[in-house]
This record gives C-alpha cells, sequence and structure tokens, in this order.
C-alpha cells in the first residue's frame, strides 16, 4: 500500500505559503552569531538549501549528529532560523522519500526527533508556516515509522496540531493525513475528538480543490480498513463524497473519490448508503462533464456498472425480509413506492408470512420501526389488489389508529405516517362500498 500512498499523496502547497518558503531559501543562517547554534555550527554549514535531497540524506544517514544538530537548532529564538531548518527537512522529505531513511538512523541512536519539533508547534511565537511544516515534517516521520512511537505521542501530536491559533486549516488536515497513513494509529486517529469533524464536515463552497483532495484521501486510506475495525457515520461520509463528486471540476479529486466509493461498496453499511443516497445518479453525470483525461469515462463507466449491481442487490425483497427478521425498519429505497410496486405480490409468500411481521412490529418500542411501518402496510394496502381485505384479517386498523392518536413527542413523525396509513384504509373502504351495486 505505501507504493499507492507515494502516488496518490502529491498535492502542491497554497501560493502564499509557496512565496514565503522560497524567500527562506534564499536567505543564509549565520550559524555563529546564535546562542543555540553556535556550538553546532561546524555540522549546520554543511546544509546547503541548494543541495538535491539525496545529499542531505546521504550527509545526515551517514552522520546522525548532523541531523539532531538541525533538531535542536528549531529551539533557537531567531524564528527565520527555525523556519529555515523546517523548509531544508521539508524539501528534503518531500524531494525524495528515501530520506525518511535518515530518520530512521536517527530513532535508532535514541535521536529525540518528536521533543523539538513539538516544541516550535506548542511556541507562542511561532506563525501558521512553522507550525503547518513542523507538523508536516513530525506526522510524516511517525507515518512512516509508527514502531518508533506510542499511542500517547500520537495523541499529543494530534492535540497540537488541532490546538486553536497554530496551524491552519490546511495544515492540520496535512498532519492528519499523514497519520492515517499507519494502520497503527489509524483507528485511534479516527476517535480523537475533531479528527473525523475536520474531514467529513467540510463546507464545499469555501474549500479548495486541494483542500477537498486531502479529505478525500484521508477517507481512501480508511477505506482499506476491514469493515467495523473503525467507527464511522456511514451517512455522513457517503453524503460528503456524493457531494464533492457533485460539485468539484478536479479531474484528480473526482478520479480519487470514484477509488473509494470502489472500495467501501465491499462494506455493507457503505453499500446500503450509496444505494439509499442516490450516489448512483450523480456517478452518471460525470459521463456528460469534459475530462482531459479518456481512461476517466472508463472508470465513470465502471463505477456506475458496480452501484448498479449493488442497486439491483440491496433494492430486491430479500434485503427487505432481512429488516423484518432484525425487527428494525429504516427509511430507504425499499420502503419507496418503487420497491413496493416491483415487490408487493411477494408479501403473499408463505400464507403473507411477511405482510404478518411486518403487521407485528407496531409494537415496537422504536420511534422509526413505528412510522415505517405504518407507512408500508399504507403501501400494501393501497397496492395489493387484497390489500384491505388481508389488512382487515390481522386487525391492523385499530392499532394504527392508537398510534395515530398517540401523544408521545417522540411520535410525530409515528402520527403522521398512521394517519396517511389510516386514510389509505378508509378509501379503499370507500372504494368498496362505490362498486356495491344498487338495489
Amino acid at each position: 500500500m505505501a507504493a499507492i500512498i507515494e502516488k496518490y499523496s502529491g498535492a502542491p502547497s497554497s501560493e502564499a505559503s509557496a512565496d514565503m518558503h522560497q524567500e527562506i531559501l534564499k536567505w543564509k543562517p549565520d550559524w555563529n552569531a546564535y546562542p543555540e547554534t553556535k556550538a553546532s555550527a561546524s555540522l549546520l554549514k554543511l546544509l546547503d538549501a541548494e543541495s538535491p535531497a539525496v545529499k542531505k540524506k546521504t550527509m545526515m544517514q551517514g552522520d546522525t549528529k548532523i541531523l539532531k544538530a538541525a533538531l535542536e537548532a528549531l529551539s533557537a529564538q531567531e524564528e527565520k532560523v527555525v523556519q529555515w531548518v523546517l523548509v531544508i527537512l521539508y524539501d528534503m522529505l518531500r524531494e525524495d522519500a528515501s530520506s525518511f531513511g535518515a530518520f530512521e538512523t536517527a530513532l535508532k541512536e535514541q535521536v529525540d526527533v518528536m521533543k523539538p519539533l513539538m516544541s516550535v508547534l506548542k511556541s507562542p511565537r511561532a506563525v501558521s508556516f512553522s507550525a503547518d511544516k513542523a507538523a508536516w515534517v513530525l506526522t510524516s516521520v511517525i507515518g512512516q515509522w509508527p514502531r518508533f512511537f506510542a499511542e500517547q505521542d500520537v495523541a499529543a501530536v494530534v492535540a497540537a496540531v488541532q490546538a486553536p491559533n497554530v496551524c491552519s486549516d490546511l495544515g492540520m488536515l496535512e498532519a492528519i493525513v499523514n497519520l492515517l497513513k499507519t494502520a497503527k494509529f489509524r483507528a485511534q486517529i479516527w476517535t480523537i475528538p475533531g479528527v473525523a469533524d475536520r474531514v467529513v464536515s467540510i463546507d464545499l463552497g469555501g474549500a479548495s480543490n486541494q483542500y477537498l483532495y486531502r479529505c478525500i484521501f484521508a477517507l481512501w486510506m480508511l477505506s482499506f480498513e476491514p469493515e467495523g475495525a473503525i467507527f464511522f457515520k456511514e451517512a455522513e461520509v457517503i453524503m460528503k463524497i456524493r457531494d464533492i463528486i457533485k460539485v468539484s471540476t478536479s479531474e484528480k479529486v473526482v478520479r480519487l473519490a470514484l477509488t473509494v466509493l470502489r472500495n467501501f461498496l465491499s462494506h455493507r453499511v457503505f453499500a446500503e448508503q450509496v444505494v439509499e443516497l442516490g450516489v448512483l445518479e450523480v456517478v452518471q453525470a460525470l459521463e456528460y462533464e469534459k475530462w482531459r483525461e479518456a481512461d476517466m469515462y472508463d472508470e465513470i463507466r465502471d463505477m456506475s456498472s458496480q452501484i448498479s449491481l449493488k442497486v439491483q442487490e440491496m433494492s430486491n425483497f430479500d434485503r427487505y425480509e432481512r429488516e423484518l427478521k432484525e425487527g428494525k425498519l429504516k427509511w430507504g429505497f425499499i420502503h419507496s413506492s418503487k420497491f413496493w410496486s416491483e415487490n408487493v405480490l411477494k408479501f403473499e409468500q408463505n400464507d403473507f408470512r411477511p405482510l404478518k411481521m411486518l403487521a407485528m412490529l407496531l409494537t415496537s418500542q422504536d420511534p422509526v420501526t413505528l412510522a415505517v411501518a405504518c407507512h408500508d402496510l399504507g403501501e400494501f394496502v393501497a397496492m395489493h389488489p387484497l390489500g384491505k381485505k388481508q389488512i382487515s384479517k390481522l386487525q391492523v386498523k385499530e392499532r394504527v389508529m392508537e398510534l395515530m392518536g398517540s401523544t408521545d413527542p417522540a411520535h410525530r413523525e409515528v402520527r403522521r405516517e398512521a394517519l396517511l396509513c389510516c386514510q389509505k384504509i378508509m378509501l379503499n373502504k370507500w372504494q368498496d362500498m362505490e362498486n356495491v351495486p344498487k338495489q
């Protein structure tokens, strides 16, 4: 999976941050001028902003004292010194992923990587540029070498990153994404307050494509977890993916979003939400957009085909019967008029056993189940040729009328559906009376 993560992980910095980044690289620190770096000036002078990443990595891996000196320089009172060191480390890791090997060597030799970078995040004088870079470097190292860190370390980092007025919104998100790259801490990170909301509860109107991409990237990594391994609000996640696909014009964002959907389709609850929330129509509409790469249309058609299969699979009568057996109904496609028009005669099976099970749910303690049961019984009466007769046998009308008059504050929806159900029963009675031959 590491190779796939590297393929999808690239994303440019914001323009303002990029400009500041270049300005810092033009500056050259005088290491002898600062009390915190004077003792290690000879080592720090070996670092050159213009040197390729492979040269920096080779030096640091060959002599961990250089990396240690760079990390210790983050304690300097001069903010520009701190920023210069952070940019050097940041660029080295971004330019060449093998540079993480220098940090592995340092960690093996007990060099404290976390403390100096955390000091930047906790510094009252640090600007968001410095905090973003420190957060990215630290979380990238943790994501790459998780065995050197414990759960309490990760919790402390997430708390520091999410603290008010520290990192930018994008900086926080990128740090969270880096940590989610490691399966070791993925479930823990997702349950930390604020993390899931930052990924899912985004304002699509104000978010850049870069931000949307990072959100989708986080969900993509989570989609590799076994079903049930992580607590999700499935409907909220699928709704957000659907809306991103609907509004984003970025091919990169949409392509990754389709990949996330493909992964989540293997999870039963997620697949149900994909069907329920009308994702198929949104994906099918993508085929009429203009995309640069021709294979994008193939991906869209393939995703539409996979979702269509799920719609067929999950819109059948077997799924309805599963809900009946579980004794808990919930709103969705299998309680729509379309479903009833296609499946109403199947309720005759085994001497109307499914209908009897549905009627029994009118005694449920769950308000949603009661509301859906009233709705479905009304649909049965309206669509089945013998609907009124079967409902009369089960003495359903009396219980429906009781629910219609319920004073329970939680039964507002129940009262509405019971009223509609009762109207359908009575309507059929009036129609029968009209058909009685006149004497």
